[in-house]
């Protein structure tokens, strides 16, 4: 939790997990890589990019170069150019130089303890809240080197108006970076957009496909996903999850919204994934469909380039 500043330099929408027991105590959802990594939660990769520093940062398993990791890697926040320091000097900081800090958490804004009471220590602590509760009832927020949770990170979901203690408590206050003046193209970053899966034939419907870019998004057929649109987080390749089905068949795709674009069509090989890049919200109201047809990878024999030297020809057999 405790993360100074190097010596070498001076936000889906809404959640429905709630607590185990007792609504109103804070609830771990989810703790370690492997478990954050399933079902409605990420570590936004985190554990590949850990070592480095972002921020002038301590990395690792640091609460403060995780946040700064998030804010600049899926919000779109430049660097600062003044140093934030420990975690309980961010809010000052920020707000000294022209960031909101408020009371209001909003996704992708990073929730903020002084530190000192009630579990954190003196250093301070900062994490990123990832999903907002009906006027602002609660907050989910990811954290990495939060208590003794496995390689340091977790999930938690924290009430304002606890029933009884709770373990973490409400933050101090929220930093919104995100929202500072920035170029308009990396507001993108933020945005989500709603996308309706169809699938032709019907049989293959209620098959899970995988929406997959830098983190992969299971969605089944008919029923509304959320997707970040805007630069590289935009562009979504689209495959069977059932490994057999990916051996046997292709996909093809078409789209119709105004934020929905193809980049590549899928097949005729069986390693050929339909990419689609989704624009922006399109909308509102009025979700991007992308239709997804299944064939059959029927197969042609072709001749290959005759060598000269060779003592006889080859054929290599390619899906069609």
């Amino acid at each position: 939790m405790l993360a100074l500043a190097l010596i070498m330099t001076t936000a889906f929408g809404t959640l429905s997990a709630g607590p185990a027991s007792g609504a109103g105590n804070a609830t771990m959802l989810c703790n370690g890589y492997a478990g954050c990594s399933q079902g409605a939660y990420t570590t936004h990769d985190y554990q590949s990019h850990e070592g480095t520093s972002y921020w002038s940062m301590y990395p690792g398993d640091n609460c403060t170069n995780y946040v700064a990791f998030v804010e600049s890697t899926v919000y779109g926040v430049s660097t600062p150019t003044y140093d934030l320091g420990n975690g309980y000097t961010w809010a000052s900081a920020a707000a000294n130089n022209g960031v909101l800090v408020n009371h209001t958490p909003t996704v992708g804004s990073v929730a903020y303890w002084s530190g000192g009471n009630d579990g954190i220590p003196d250093g301070g602590h900062v994490a990123i809240v990832e999903a907002v509760g009906p006027n602002g009832s609660s907050i989910t927020i990811s954290q990495q080197h939060m208590l003794d949770a496995s390689n340091g990170y977790d999930w938690t979901t924290i009430y304002a108006a606890p029933t009884a203690y709770q373990w973490e408590q409400w933050p101090d206050s929220f930093i919104h970076f995100a929202t500072a003046p920035r170029a308009v193209a990396d507001l993108a970053f933020a945005l989500t957009t709603n996308v309706l899966l169809r699938v032709v034939p019907q049989r293959f419907a209620h098959d899970n496909f995988i929406f997959s870019n830098s983190l992969r998004r299971v969605v089944r057929s008919g029923l509304v996903t959320h997707l970040k649109a805007g630069a590289t987080w935009g562009k979504y390749a689209i495959s069977f999850q059932n490994s057999a089905l990916r051996r046997t068949y292709v996909l093809h795709v078409s789209v119709r919204g105004s934020n929905g674009q193809i980049l590549r069509r899928g097949g005729p090989s069986i390693n050929d994934d339909p990419l689609v890049r989704i624009t922006g919200l399109g909308v509102l109201g009025r979700p991007a469909i992308v239709t997804v047809v299944v064939r059959r990878a029927t197969r042609r024999t072709i001749s290959a380039p005759v060598d000269e030297t060779a003592t006889s020809s080859t054929t290599t057999t390619l899906p069609y």
